[in-house]
């Protein structure tokens, strides 16, 4: 089974924390429309007649078009590809683009599963991160797609912000417990390079929370979640029973993927590609018939740390047979070298013959990760 990726570059503002390609150029949306299609199709035999599992509309922000615009991308789709009968279709939100109709509009859509960039519902924390809604759109948002039928929703949260205290992030936990959503993604603050928040750092303007504070943050959330009958299964994502994101699946379980529109990345297990990160350059391709994206075939120790990344990041872990299996001894014996000195201070464990993270190991997966990482000499 395989999935589709489809990147909608277009947003209204910037948020200070994002990192994402995308584009106000909103002038240029029917030439994307038009761009996007004829990839769509000219693509179309890259996955080998595989079953498509899951869509996911991403961005940018792809609810800033409009519900018909959705769905002559899906029927370009549906038209190229197999797709199958029990797919999952999500389809990115801001919360301020959720009006009562374009919600009924979107329900009589393919779309079956809508994930909220609530962020937060804390107004002081949304404005901080120049978000367009304030918390009681967000709150709004979600009851308003709840009430137009939609019964797989994810929300997004983000912690680790500059300033925000234990109890607001509790607040904001609990608010989010209460709406009855069945998937939520929460990500500790990144001060990527190029973003207003990385500027802010170095400038002085802010200052990066404490470990010690992030981490518990982290805690109220695996906690209050888990309380609540979330599944914890992924270092970022909690779900109800059965309610895992597919697409996000696809990721971690090393599943081939297209991906379309600018920026947007492809995999097809041994071969990793992504289109240039420009709506320009994108367009002009089109124009010339010229090649848009790069691409590179994975090498031994690409495939091993490709492995170790992603699949350390999931409840599953990183299975002993598995990396015997698949890789070399010299990749087999970097691995539990370097993954002794976590077991010891506790923050990976075995369980089943697969390596997972501990709770304390989930807040410091990146260190771990870097760790394990296959680097030649």
């Amino acid at each position: 089974m395989a999935g589709i990726y489809i990147h909608i570059p277009f947003c209204k503002t910037k948020c200070h924390y994002c990192d994402f390609y995308k584009s106000t150029d909103f002038a240029s949306r029917p030439d994307f429309l038009t761009a996007l299609k004829l990839e769509i199709e000219a693509r179309k035999d890259e996955l080998s007649g595989e079953k498509i599992e899951s869509i996911y509309f991403g961005g940018g922000t792809p609810s800033v078009l409009k519900v018909s615009e959705i769905r002559q991308i899906l029927e370009k789709i549906f038209a190229n590809y197999s797709v199958s009968e029990q797919v999952e279709i999500t389809m990115e939100c801001n919360p301020d683009d959720l009006s009562a109709q374009f919600l009924n509009e979107l329900k009589a859509s393919p779309v079956n599963r809508l994930s909220i960039g609530t962020q937060s519902f804390n107004d002081r924390d949304l404005k901080s991160m120049n978000r367009r809604h304030n918390g009681n759109q967000a709150i709004s948002a979600v009851k308003a797609a709840q009430e137009a039928g939609f019964s797989n929703i994810s929300i997004d949260l983000i912690y680790g912000l500059p300033e925000q205290t234990l109890e607001a992030w509790q607040q904001n936990v609990e608010k989010a417990i209460s709406l009855n959503v069945q998937h939520i993604s929460a990500y500790h603050l990144t001060y990527h390079e190029g973003t207003v928040f990385y500027d802010y750092l170095k400038t002085g303007k802010i200052k990066e929370l404490p470990d010690d504070l992030s981490f518990d943050q982290f805690k109220i959330l695996k906690q209050e979640l888990e309380r609540a009958d979330f599944e914890h299964y992924e270092i970022s994502n909690f779900a109800k029973s059965g309610l895992y994101s597919r697409h996000n699946r696809a990721y971690w379980e090393r599943r081939s993927y297209l991906g379309f529109g600018p920026s947007a990345h492809s995999f097809d297990l041994k071969t990793r590609r992504w289109n240039v990160s420009s709506l320009r350059k994108y367009l002009q391709a089109f124009e010339l018939n010229s090649p848009y994206w790069e691409n590179e075939i994975l090498s031994d120790q690409d495939q091993y740390n490709d492995y170790v990344i992603t699949s350390l990041r999931t409840i599953w872990g990183i299975s002993s047979n598995y990396l015997e299996q698949n890789f070399e001894s010299r990749f087999q014996l970097h691995f539990k070298n370097e993954a002794q000195q976590f077991m010891e201070t506790k923050h990976l464990k075995v369980e089943a013959g697969s390596y997972r993270l501990s709770t304390e190991g989930l807040f410091i997966s990146d260190k771990i990760m870097e760790q394990l990482l296959y680097v030649e000499d």
